[in-house]
């Protein structure tokens, strides 16, 4: 346990330590902040515009930063001879391939926590941004019930994209997990490639289910293929839905609580999915590695 803690750390600080890692971050951010003041032209729905906006940039940078750090882990210690004398040092080749997972998840909650308290301030000013003449002024000048109506809509706004960023990790768990089972027998850029087809391929599996009654003959059997083995990556995007949705968790017994609750229990079927999905891609990964010479 102890050795597959070491790797754990030792790939975390390795990839938090990459210029990309801080150029994806800060690129997130100035996103999240540069988007923060334009002009949706919603009529008075901005907030929604940008909720959906921001859980998008955050899943992209942080995807990027996950896959570089996945991929990148193993092929790097295979190319530069160091992985052999890693595994010399009575440590088993599954724990430096979970370790090696493992650290870059590590990497991807500390940008997924950075980035997502900055878009949680950001969208809880953006609603005063967004509010119209009467709110404008209850928010600057109002006193009483009337503040503190207006205040608990934009917390009730902010805590919103917390489980948008929840199902964004999940689903960088996912594809991080398929980049480390390739990175045991590829490049670092032919992993990262081929992860990112998959989170394209992830989210077109509707529309292949679609095609495989059109199709005929062998097609059939390829799309069914592709079907089995890719991630239904569309199970992590409700950005849409809670864009548009004003939860109050803090009210107890209202509409918007039971809508909060519901929200969650769709997260915690969604990290079933995850974590049995990445389980099975990292084993993976593992029995590919115990067959690959390091000589």
């Amino acid at each position: 346990m102890r050795a597959l803690v070491g790797i754990v750390l030792n790939t975390f600080r390795e990839a938090v330590r990459q210029p990309f890692y801080y150029l994806l971050v800060g690129a997130a951010a100035a996103a999240l902040l540069i988007t923060l003041w334009l002009p949706f032209f919603t009529f008075y729905n901005d907030v929604d515009m940008y909720k959906d906006l921001g859980l998008s940039f955050i899943l992209v940078f942080v995807l990027l930063a996950g896959l570089l750090a996945a991929a990148t882990g193993i092929a790097r210690e295979v190319e530069d001879k160091t992985a052999q004398t890693i595994l010399a040092k009575a440590l088993g080749r599954w724990q430096f391939v979970l370790g090696k997972y493992l650290g870059a998840m590590a990497a991807v909650l500390v940008a997924a926590i950075v980035l997502g308290s900055v878009f949680a301030a950001a969208v809880y000013y953006r609603v005063q941004l967004d509010a119209g003449p009467y709110e404008q002024a209850y928010a600057q000048g109002g006193v009483g019930a009337q503040v503190g109506a207006f205040r608990e809509r934009q917390l009730s706004q902010a805590l919103t994209v917390i489980p948008g960023l929840v199902l964004a990790v999940l689903q960088v768990a996912v594809l991080s997990a398929v980049a480390t089972a390739l990175s045991t027998r590829f490049s670092a850029a032919a992993s990262v490639a081929l992860s990112l087809a998959a989170f394209v391929v992830g989210h077109l599996t509707v529309f292949l289910e679609g095609a495989v009654q059109a199709a005929g003959g062998l097609a059939v059997a390829l799309i069914q293929a592709v079907l089995t083995i890719m991630p239904f990556l569309e199970i992590f995007n409700i950005n849409q839905k809670l864009s548009h949705a004003v939860l109050t968790p803090l009210e107890a017994g209202s509409r918007g609580a039971a809508d909060w609750a519901a929200v969650w229990c769709y997260v915690g079927l969604s990290a079933l999915f995850a974590l049995a999905y990445s389980a099975a891609a990292v084993s993976v990964g593992i029995l590919l590695f115990r067959r690959r010479s390091l000589s």
